[in-house]
Order: structure tokens, then C-alpha cells, then sequence
């Protein structure tokens, strides 16, 4: 067991993972400098709202391009825009640089809707252990349990622009 209370939620739910610690890591440029040797897909999570305020979390590979047209419609929101670091803190209890599905936890009221990419089935998925200075790899299977445990539904679409 760990003295990291993150960690210990995962111990305490019996979900194996990885964790490598490094430099923070606070956009996608960022990451380009570090090296992460973690078997997975490295995971960019995205936290978009509508005009509505109707929330979502979006979970998807590090390297390609969000089409946020196809992600309100999965979602079914209108025109999305990002939270603001405000929003961050009031739902995720986290701030920018490093939101991850593991702050799903915060969201007692479970008002935040669940979009993983469908490329993550089947695989481990890199991502960050409520810090930017640590990256954890875990089984997709047990990061939808993980939310799943939280009171989250979540489903998995194709989130990516044409390329």
C-alpha cells in the first residue's frame, strides 16, 4: 500500500497498475520531452461543457485531433466549449494539467457524462494520478470499473477528426 490516497482507492478496489514519476507534464507539447516507458495508450482527457452546463469527460489518445462536432453529438450536448480552471475544481477537484478519469471520484453527483475513446478496448491506458508529475498505466477494464464504483456511466465512441 501507498500513502497516496489515489493509489490507495486503487489498491482498496484491487486494480493493478503501473506508475512512473516525472517531470509535470501540463499539455501535449509538454509531454513531448518525457519519456514514459509505461505499457498503454497515452491518455489526453479533455473537460468541455455546453451552454447548457452540461459536463463531460473525455478520454482519448495523446496524439490525434478531438473532433468536438462528434463529441457533443455522442454526448448529446450542443456547441462545446472548454471549462475554465473554476469549473475544474467544482466537479474534478483538480487543476489544469491534470485531469484524468480518476477524478470521476469528486463528481459525487455524478453531473459529468463519460466519453472514452473505443480505441482503448482491449488495452492499458497512460494516465495521470490526480498530478502531472506521475503517469499510471491500468487495464481499460479497470478504469471503467474505476467509474463505474464512482456512480459514472460512460460509454466509448470515435472522438477523432479525419486525418
Amino acid at each position: 500500500m501507498t500513502n497516496e490516497p489515489i493509489l490507495q482507492t486503487l489498491d482498496s478496489l484491487n486494480i493493478p497498475y503501473k506508475i512512473q514519476e516525472h517531470k509535470a507534464i501540463f499539455s501535449e507539447e509538454d509531454a513531448k520531452d518525457v519519456v514514459i516507458t509505461l505499457e498503454g495508450i497515452d491518455v489526453k482527457n479533455l473537460f468541455v461543457k455546453d451552454k447548457n452546463h452540461n459536463y463531460g469527460l473525455v478520454s482519448m489518445d495523446l496524439h490525434r485531433r478531438a473532433d468536438l462536432k462528434k463529441i457533443a453529438a455522442q454526448f448529446g450536448f450542443g456547441r462545446l466549449s472548454f471549462c475554465n480552471p473554476d469549473e475544474l475544481m467544482q466537479y474534478l477537484n483538480i487543476t489544469p494539467g491534470s485531469v484524468s478519469p480518476l477524478c470521476l471520484m469528486f463528481d459525487t453527483n455524478s453531473v459529468v457524462k463519460v466519453l472514452y475513446d473505443q480505441s482503448f478496448e482491449g488495452h492499458n491506458v497512460i494516465i495521470h494520478p490526480l498530478r502531472n508529475t506521475a503517469s499510471i498505466s491500468i487495464k481499460f477494464d479497470d478504469l471503467k470499473r474505476f467509474t463505474e464504483h464512482f456512480g459514472h456511466k460512460w460509454m466509448t465512441g470515435d472522438v477523432y477528426k479525419e486525418e
